[in-house]
């Protein structure tokens, strides 16, 4: 990819689908290349939450060994919850706050 990055002159090849157009034609390359690109984004969404998800249960039962038992799809759930708000954050400036919280709770 990265010899490829401009093997045009004057043309930079920035995105997966461009290459691809480029590759095998204006319409052609976004049929070929796109789906790809879906399969592997929603691919590493799941195993991103899951991941997430079974962090949080870790942490909750070390916590609280001898708290209630939680299933791990409630963990899952509570996980892609809060990643979807911060999601929604406009830059990364907006979660001075949380670093600033996450900073606080280091502190012991």
């Amino acid at each position: 990819m990265v010899e490829m990055h401009e093997m045009v002159p004057g043309k930079r090849f920035d995105r997966y689908h461009e290459l691809g157009q480029h590759a095998f034609g204006e319409k052609l390359g976004l049929w070929i290349v796109v789906p790809q690109q879906l399969i592997v984004e929603v691919g590493v969404d799941i195993v991103y939450m899951v991941t997430g998800g079974k962090s949080l249960k870790k942490f909750h039962d070390l916590v609280r060994p001898d708290g209630k038992k939680i299933k791990l799809t409630y963990f899952i759930m509570i996980f892609s919850s809060v990643h979807f708000v911060l999601s929604h954050l406009p830059n990364f400036n907006s979660i001075s706050g949380v670093s600033l919280a996450a900073a606080v709770m280091s502190l012991r």
